[in-house]
């Protein structure tokens, strides 16, 4: 994501004060306000907000009474954080467009944008889809977002419904409903129980950060310790940190100020993640799917306090997987989740895609199995 800082902020600006003097002049063919929206839906897909806005004004530079520029410039700005900015283009957006349903589904979107700072976004996101709905009867992409609106209020039913229809009549929108959809029966068995295991189901790729979260939260791992991990001569049970005789490690200074620095501060302690050799945690960084399996079969390696799992299958020959050879540093952990059904290798070509990305809802999925085989076994 290209984040907007102050400098580059600089240019949309100038082009929004530009944008209050005469009307700009087509420069070609496709220096028209339509492609220009075109262009910054594109980057809005690919969260190029900068780029985004740049094209977006331009397009209202080049005609002041285009709705749908003015609505794109709205929900960029909008979903960069800058709400008031977004609010006023969408009103003017609006006023001169508010027949037209797409500038209607913008509007809507907005509101989603506003779904940490509206207790009302909701309603009224989906009373600009339904809104869009009536002006042209089965509108796609007012389905489709009024799904997402859903599904960002943890409604994962209505949400389906709303997936369902467009798979249903396979045009434009299937392809994504349908991964929507698959999204949402996915949550809806992973069964997330707290709150931030609900916001952390729905990102496509979660932080080192998110996976303490889900780990303290979701598998609730200081009361799995405490049920497993032998009791101490004071009565208390060890954590594994002091079962190994690992010690406390200094919390990293990168988790300092974090946002889940309590949460990763518990983790660390309980010794099932750390710093990486020069010292940091990197709580930002995407976990790939290698670093998840190894944090799962840590988590196993203590509560059947059996240390052999920590390098049982290294070296097997031959790989059990097509991408991994059996001698990465990570290899032991994948092939014991592999085999106890925990994480799973791909059908078709057998590789485990050790670097790829882990998504909340799979991240859930796996905890919930854990869950799961801990009953069976124990």
């Amino acid at each position: 994501m290209k984040k907007l800082t102050a400098a580059a902020l600089v240019v949309p600006t100038l082009l929004f004060i530009a944008g209050c003097g005469p009307k700009a002049t087509s420069q070609s063919d496709v220096d028209s306000p339509e492609y220009h929206y075109k262009a910054g839906m594109r980057y809005l897909e690919s969260e190029d907000f900068e780029s985004a806005i740049r094209s977006f004004q331009r397009s209202v530079d080049l005609d002041k009474k285009f709705a749908l520029g003015w609505g794109g410039l709205g929900l960029a700005y909008g979903l960069t954080g800058d709400l008031k900015t977004g609010r006023k283009h969408m009103d003017t957006a609006l006023g001169r467009g508010k027949k037209d349903p797409d500038v209607r589904v913008l509007a809507g979107r907005l509101w989603i944008a506003h779904k940490d700072d509206s207790k009302r976004w909701l309603k009224r996101a989906v009373d600009e889809f339904d809104t869009a709905l009536k002006r042209k009867n089965g509108h796609e992409p007012a389905i489709f977002w009024k799904g997402m609106a859903y599904m960002y209020n943890y409604d994962f039913s209505l949400a389906e419904a709303e997936f369902r229809t467009l798979v249903e009549r396979k045009g434009e929108y299937a392809g994504r409903a349908d991964e929507m959809w698959a999204l949402s029966q996915k949550i809806v068995r992973a069964q997330p129980g707290t709150s931030a295991g609900k916001k952390i189901a729905l990102k496509p790729k979660i932080s080192r950060a998110d996976m303490t979260v889900l780990f303290i939260e979701e598998l609730n791992l200081t009361e799995l310790f405490k049920r497993f991990m032998p009791p101490t001569a004071s009565g208390g049970f060890q954590t594994p940190a002091q079962m190994m005789s690992q010690g406390n490690a200094p919390l990293p200074g990168d988790v300092r100020g974090s946002w889940a620095e309590g949460w990763i501060e518990e983790a660390m302690k309980l010794g099932v993640v750390e710093a990486d050799p020069d010292g940091n945690f990197y709580p930002a960084e995407s976990v790939t799917r290698a670093g998840y399996a190894r944090a799962v079969a840590r988590i196993l390696t203590m509560v059947t306090r059996d240390q052999t799992l920590e390098t049982r299958y290294f070296g097997e020959n031959p790989s059990r997987f097509s991408d991994v050879s059996s001698s990465h540093f990570a290899y032991p952990a994948m092939a014991l989740c592999s085999e106890r059904g925990i994480m799973k290798a791909d059908l078709v070509t057998g590789g485990f895609n050790p670097a790829g990305s882990v998504g909340g809802a799979d991240a859930l999925l796996i905890i919930r199995t854990v869950q799961t085989s801990l009953r069976v076994t124990f």
